[in-house]
């Protein structure tokens, strides 16, 4: 019997098992390996940020998903590869295997610059968007009481999907949070200010002209202040300076300029010059025809879900077409369209030369996401706390 191996959890590990699960059976003894025991959607972390989703909301147990399958999942974090004798080591424990698929994900990308990560917040996990969450609420509640109102500046570096999601979202919470809470309070919402930096020479680049557009008149339309060109060289404590000896203080930092491969801390993976896992066009590792790499850790594709969803399926047909010694399959790239939310009721999205835009695009947009969860009773659960949410404000509990 094979023993196939699935390092991460994250989209491309998921999906892969799933796909793994349906050629084999139980032919096969398939075990998936995450550091956690649970799979995030984070292309919905922004919501859970800005009050908007529960932490519950966006996550889902590896031991719900695969309950009904042959699929095994140990909660444990990987930290050697024997590529040799074929072996993976964990903490206490160590796995044989056949194949192995490297599914490890990514993390945020500080570039190297001096005092992102110490000064600012991130947004690539559940604790992340928790501790942003907690941060603006208790901001708030600070500015009321000192009556400073320097304290309600918000800066977002990072100008891609994420940066833009978070940023339309923010506004929009920190509407909510001064208009319904804090009536009595002496700020008004241009006492906000909130601003997005790229050092590129315009938002979501890798999007399409005309979303582009759209989502910078809808930055414009929300009063966000967008600079672009500007190249961030340190990070201070309230305060961002640019390489051209300008700066601008802010009391929040939000840091969405990027990701990197998590493979760094695994002893014995052979990485590529640009941090990820180097493949071919089966996506089997270069050197070890054994191994496969998809999603963000792996490849020269871009680290989008969608493209890691599709690499899934490759992965999991060419493990079985290898072991049955069968010809593999090439992975081509589909993108089947770019969408991209800019705040409630509002949404971009082009698919093939359509592009469309507003409030039809929004309820497109969460059907997409909605139908990417892998249960009935979560996407029930997600339906559910959006439906309210278009009756009641968000939320704003602090939690601990």
């Amino acid at each position: 019997m094979n023993k196939i191996l699935i390092v991460g959890g994250g989209f491309g590990g998921i999906y892969t098992a799933k796909k793994l699960s349906k050629l084999f059976g139980k032919k096969a003894e398939i075990t998936l390996i995450n550091k956690s025991n649970y799979f995030i959607f984070t292309p919905l972390l922004h919501e859970v940020a800005t009050g908007s989703l529960t932490p519950q909301s966006v996550t889902e147990s590896i031991y719900e998903i695969f309950r009904e399958s042959s699929v095994i999942f140990i909660e444990d974090t990987v930290n050697e590869i024997d590529r040799v004798n074929k072996i993976v080591r964990t903490g206490n424990r160590s796995f044989n295997y056949d194949y192995l698929v490297i599914s490890s994900g990514a993390e945020t990308n500080y570039f190297g610059i001096d005092g992102a990560q110490e000064n600012s917040f991130s947004l690539k996990s559940i604790n992340d968007a928790m501790i942003l969450k907690n941060h603006i609420i208790s901001t708030f509640k600070k500015a009321h009481t000192e009556k400073n109102k320097d304290l309600l500046s918000f800066a977002i570096i990072g100008a891609g999907a994420t940066g833009v999601e978070l940023v339309t979202e923010l506004t929009e919470y920190t509407d909510h949070i001064l208009n319904l809470y804090y009536k009595d309070s002496i700020f008004r919402n241009k006492d906000v200010k909130i601003s997005i930096i790229t050092n590129t020479p315009e938002i979501i680049p890798q999007f399409p002209i005309k979303m582009r557009s759209i989502a910078l008149s809808q930055l414009k339309k929300k009063g966000i202040e967008l600079m672009t060109n500007r190249m961030v060289i340190r990070v201070e404590p309230n305060l961002i300076i640019f390489d051209d000896n300008t700066s601008i203080k802010a009391n929040t930092i939000i840091w969405v300029a990027g990701v990197k491969p998590s493979l760094s801390e695994i002893i014995g993976i052979e990485i590529g010059q640009k941090g990820r896992l180097e493949t071919n066009e089966y996506l089997q590792s270069i050197k070890n025809p054994e191994i496969f790499g998809l999603g963000d850790s792996a490849g020269i594709y871009p680290m989008l879900a969608q493209i890691a969803v599709q690499q899934a399926k490759t992965v999991a047909n060419n493990i079985y077409f290898l072991s049955n010694k069968k010809e593999l399959e090439k992975f081509i790239v589909r993108i089947k369209g770019f969408t991209i939310s800019l705040g409630q009721w509002s949404a971009a999205g082009q698919f093939g030369k359509i592009t469309l835009r507003g409030p039809i695009m929004w309820l497109i947009w969460r059907t997409i996401y909605l139908f990417k969860f892998n249960s009935l009773k979560k996407r029930l659960e997600i339906v559910l706390e959006w439906t309210i949410n278009l009756f009641y404000p968000r939320d704003i509990t602090y939690l601990k």
